[in-house]
C-alpha cells in the first residue's frame, strides 16, 4: 500500500469522532463478511478464514469497549449477542458453514444500520458527547495506540484487501 494513503487513512481514523469510528468498524465488518462469502463462493478458504477472523477481531474490540458499569442491561445484552455472533462465525470457519455467515451478515448489517440511524437522530436533536465520554473515549484510544505496534503483521493483510477494492474501512 501507498505509504502516503497509509498515513492518510491512519490520520482520517484517528481524528475522527467516536461515532464515526463505530460507523466505520461496522462497516469493516460488513465488508469483511461479504469477501467471507464471496469466499464460499470461489471455494476459497483462505478468504473465508481471513475475512472471518477480522470480523471477530471487531467483534471482539466492541465488546472491550462496552461500558458494563454504566451500561446496564443493554451493554450486557449486547455483549451477550457480540458473543453468540463471534460463535456463529467460529462455527462458520471450522465447519465451513456458509448459512452461519449469512446468519452474522444479516445481524451486523442490521447492527450497523441501527446505530447509523441512532447517531443520525442524536445529532438531528442536537447531541452532543459529553466530557466525561470524550475523557473516557481519549484514554481508550491512547492504550490502542500503545498496542499497535503488536499488529503490524496482521495491518500488512488488511492493507492488502484494502488495495483490491479500493474501499476504507
Amino acid at each position: 500500500m501507498n505509504p502516503y494513503l497509509k498515513q492518510y487513512k491512519q490520520t482520517q481514523v484517528e481524528t475522527a469522532p467516536r461515532e464515526q469510528i463505530l460507523l466505520m468498524l461496522y462497516d469493516g465488518a460488513v465488508k469483511f463478511l461479504h469477501m467471507a462469502k464471496q469466499g464460499f463462493a470461489e471455494k476459497n478458504i483462505e478468504k473465508i478464514h481471513n475475512n472471518i477472523i477480522k470480523t471477530q477481531k471487531i467483534l471482539t474490540e466492541f465488546q472491550a469497549t462496552l461500558d458494563m458499569e454504566n451500561g446496564g442491561t443493554f451493554a450486557k445484552n449486547l455483549y451477550s449477542l457480540y458473543e453468540y455472533l463471534n460463535n456463529r462465525l467460529m462455527e462458520a470457519n471450522i465447519k465451513k458453514r456458509e448459512d452461519c455467515l449469512d446468519e452474522v451478515i444479516r445481524h451486523v448489517t442490521g447492527l450497523r444500520d441501527t446505530w447509523r440511524e441512532a447517531i443520525q437522530k442524536f445529532k438531528a436533536a442536537g447531541g452532543v458527547l459529553d466530557s466525561y465520554t470524550q475523557d473516557k473515549y481519549s484514554k481508550s484510544t491512547q492504550t490502542e495506540d500503545d498496542d499497535e505496534d503488536d499488529t503490524n503483521e496482521s495491518d500488512e493483510d488488511e492493507d492488502e484487501d484494502d488495495d483490491n477494492d479500493g474501499e476504507y474501512a
